[in-house]
């Protein structure tokens, strides 16, 4: 029985270097005193058999990420550390005071000035690696316009945000303390993607960071991407998996925005890039967003997502699961195993916990689900589900 249940414990994941969990705040440097926890910190990156991709031209995007080989999905494509990471707000906000009565724009330009001063001796120590400066200041800039300098552009440009892999909380507090529901006030401090950010949106940003990559910022931006991303605080890396199946000579894709919104809300959001994005879901959006909108993990089906491409949403792995658990609370072992296999794979590819009884008949029906549902001869919890 012990064995049964030990078996039945989330599997280890031997293509992720391991976890990060974020320990209480301390009184100074709290990133650097967690990071210090991690036992064989940076552990290797993680490496494929053969290479899994090329960086080559794309018409009309200039560089982009092409498949060598079939890669299944939940494959490993790479996994690289970033040239550089620094926090996505609010790198103004100490300069607050000598703005006031300046108009918007120069407030704006202030912030942006002020910022460059900050993330310029972050380039600056990569002297001892000019490789990686030249790769740095070689990738597309797309704020060349708009009174960003050199350094700060490229950072807006090509920062993968690390959301929840990467926080911290204890300077931020009184940070978050300060800023004002005043959008006149607070709005002007953010300076990535958008100079000019809400209180909510602004406040939701700090302790956060964005990271750059020479490899990874490469990819091109798909609204029903093929490739998704985990930032891992173990081996201070980023990995890159299948979503879904991908041809050789087929473009990898990942995604720069939520790719649930509304096409029109998307294409919004990746104005600042100079992107229009021309994929499938946004050359037909009369389509395409009624079925986003549509999608709701609790209640849709898989097939809708898949129809759409959405295996790089988290509603895909989320809707597998609660597929899998009300087939278990059916007794439906074929459907359950199905269902399950796929979350197996999906979970994989999001970086998320395996359970052998995802996969494993045997195993499956000795889980506590499966048992309750046969005490209780199957009472009809799918409606629940679906």
């Amino acid at each position: 029985m012990d064995n049964d249940l030990k078996a039945m414990d989330a599997v280890h994941d031997e293509n992720a270097p391991g976890s990060f969990k974020h320990e209480a705040p301390h009184a100074d440097d709290e990133t650097w005193c967690n990071v210090q926890r991690i036992s064989d910190f940076p552990r290797p990156l993680k490496e494929t058999k053969d290479k899994a991709y090329v960086i080559s031209s794309a018409v009309g995007k200039g560089l982009g990420m092409f498949a060598m080989r079939k890669i299944k999905m939940g494959d490993l494509i790479a996994d690289e550390r970033p040239l550089m990471i620094v926090p996505l707000a609010p790198l103004g906000l100490s300069a607050a005071p000598i703005l006031q009565g300046m108009t918007k724009e120069e407030v704006n330009q202030a912030i942006l000035d002020h910022s460059e001063e900050i993330m310029r001796p972050i380039f600056e120590r990569m002297l001892l690696h000019e490789e990686d400066q030249k790769e740095f200041m070689g990738l597309h800039n797309s704020h060349m316009h708009d009174g960003s300098e050199p350094t700060l552009g490229v950072i807006r440009t090509n920062g993968y945000g690390l959301g929840d892999d990467l926080k911290d909380e204890t300077k931020n507090v009184e940070l978050v303390s300060k800023l004002s529901t005043d959008e006149s006030k607070s709005s002007v401090i953010l300076l990535r993607i958008r100079p000019t950010l809400g209180y909510e949106e602004l406040k939701d940003k700090v302790g956060k960071y964005t990271s750059v990559y020479n490899v990874l910022s490469k990819i091109n931006h798909s609204c029903s991407p093929n490739a998704l991303r985990k930032f891992y605080m173990s081996s201070f890396s980023m990995q890159l998996r299948a979503a879904r199946d991908i041809e050789e000579g087929e473009e990898i894709f990942t995604a720069y925005t939520d790719i649930l919104l509304l096409a029109a809300d998307r294409a919004k959001d990746l104005a600042p890039y100079g992107i229009q994005c021309t994929c499938r879901a946004c050359l037909d959006c009369t389509k395409s967003d009624p079925i986003r909108v549509a999608i709701d993990p609790a209640v849709k089906t898989l097939a809708r997502i898949e129809e759409e491409e959405l295996q790089g949403s988290p509603a895909y792995h989320k809707t597998l699961y609660q597929l899998y658990n009300a087939y278990m609370s059916q007794n439906d072992e074929k459907k359950a195993l199905m269902y399950g296999e796929k979350l197996w794979v999906a979970a994989l590819a999001a970086g998320e916990k395996r359970y052998e009884t995802f996969r494993n008949a045997e195993l499956m029906k000795k889980s506590p689900q499966w048992m309750m549902a046969k005490m209780t001869k199957g009472m009809p919890l799918l409606q629940i589900f679906l």
